[in-house]
């Protein structure tokens, strides 16, 4: 597995990218060999295990995890503005055998919705995963075009199964990611004009599966992301591409390049 992170070499059914794997239980995480290691230490790891208890405690829970969802508009000549913003994600919607204590595990939604939580009409960004059965164990990449501001993890839902006939789902709902109106599970912001990389999301296998936020570790690896990200789109070549990474403390470690534009 090679440290190829371009936009079009994923596309183009690479396995997952050399990303940094600073996730606590890195070893058994997503992310490719050889990478940086840090551990998910002091003030953070009171809010991971807060919201590990409350998705454990949460397991086989059926509830629907909004009452509407929206479908994220995909990045294209007919629908780039300049005005809007354009969110890029990697999302690793494969199945991760052994992990944890179960058999298998697997990413199957994640929900962000727009700021502020009270609104009366919600603007969220929907993602599922494109088969509950058929994906490859590998970050897939997204472009959509959003309405700017700032966007918060509203719910995600990771499917976990002891074998095949005993599945059940680990679930993050609003009411555990926001507290008080506040977003304790992470956000991003992109302003009008900007195209913005917020992240590769994907399983930590740790002693229970959870979510969390890997990233490209450096500015040289970023700059062929980029470099692939606009030979895929050409027609917003010459907008620069940021790298400002779903801030968030349960989730992911905080990261940012010193030069993080790419023009």
């Amino acid at each position: 597995m090679g440290s190829l992170n371009t936009y079009v070499v994923l596309r183009a059914e690479v396995p997952n990218p050399s990303l940094n794997a600073d996730a606590p239980h890195a070893g058994a995480a997503p992310a490719a060999a050889g990478s940086r290691l840090a551990c998910f230490v002091g003030a953070h790891r009171g809010d991971r295990m807060r919201i590990r208890h409350c998705l454990t405690t949460a397991i086989l829970a059926a509830a629907p995890m909004f009452g509407m969802a929206a479908e994220p508009v995909p990045l294209r000549p007919d629908t780039y503005k300049s005005d809007l913003g354009v969110l890029i994600i990697q999302v690793n919607w494969g199945r991760t055998w052994k992990c944890g204590r179960y058999e298998n595990s697997q990413l199957e939604a994640l929900t962000f919705r727009k700021v502020p939580p009270d609104a009366p009409e919600p603007i969220l960004i929907a993602l599922e995963s494109p088969s509950k059965l058929f994906v490859d164990n590998k970050f897939l990449p997204h472009a959509f075009v959003i309405q700017p501001g700032e966007y918060y993890l509203a719910a995600f839902d990771v499917k976990v199964a002891r074998s095949v006939k005993d599945v059940g789902h680990l679930k993050g709902a609003e009411d555990v990611l926001v507290e008080g109106g506040k977003p304790v599970g992470g956000s991003f912001t992109i302003n009008p004009g900007e195209i913005v990389y917020v992240g590769h999301f994907g399983l930590d296998c740790g002693q229970e599966p959870f979510l969390w936020r890997y990233y490209l570790e450096s500015r040289e690896e970023f700059e062929k992301y980029v470099q692939g990200f606009r030979e895929e789109f050409p027609f917003v070549r010459q907008v620069p591409v940021q790298y400002r990474l779903f801030s968030t403390r349960p989730f992911g470690n905080p990261f940012s390049l010193k030069d993080p534009i790419v023009k």
